[in-house]
């Protein structure tokens, strides 16, 4: 049983890692589609709304239920941003990417949610639990800035 639940928590990183490895090639793919669209919304209309019916199939394959009355009444309303966020992101993303290039604009993406998520974690702020910042962490953050700063030198 031990070497299952290690095998489980082992999964995570590699979870983490191949995200990463899909919006560095989200950048790609919806920076061609705007390419063909002429437009950054648009691309980022159509992005979403292709990933928007890929959810829907997944909960229906799944048969997940959906959420109650009574969960959906107790949200708070800042939860329900995420979209926007995401609306935000896919949109910079595809109006950055081909000015910067993938690796320089997937390094601020990066260290801006390094930094904001160092922020958010110190504070405890969303709801999340407080997990203050120590120097150790203070010096990763900075290793992030910095290799964003040699991703973006001079070519």
């Amino acid at each position: 049983m031990r070497l299952i639940s290690t095998a489980m928590n082992a999964i995570y990183p590699v979870l983490a890692l191949a995200a990463g490895a899909a919006l560095a090639t989200q950048v790609a793919l919806n920076g061609k589609l705007k390419y063909h669209l002429g437009k950054p919304m648009q691309a980022t209309l159509i992005s979403l709304a292709v990933g928007t019916v890929a959810a829907l199939a997944i909960c229906l394959i799944g048969r997940y239920s959906w959420p109650d009355r009574a969960s959906l009444a107790v949200t708070p309303w800042w939860a329900w941003c995420g979209g926007l966020l995401g609306v935000i992101y896919l949109w910079a993303a595809v109006v950055v990417a081909p000015r910067l290039g993938i690796a320089p604009t997937f390094g601020l993406i990066v260290a801006g949610q390094i930094v904001t998520a160092k922020v958010i974690d110190h504070f405890g702020l969303l709801d999340v639990p407080v997990d203050p910042i120590t120097g150790w962490k203070l010096l990763g953050v900075g290793l992030v800035i910095a290799g964003v700063a040699v991703l973006g030198s001079a070519k």
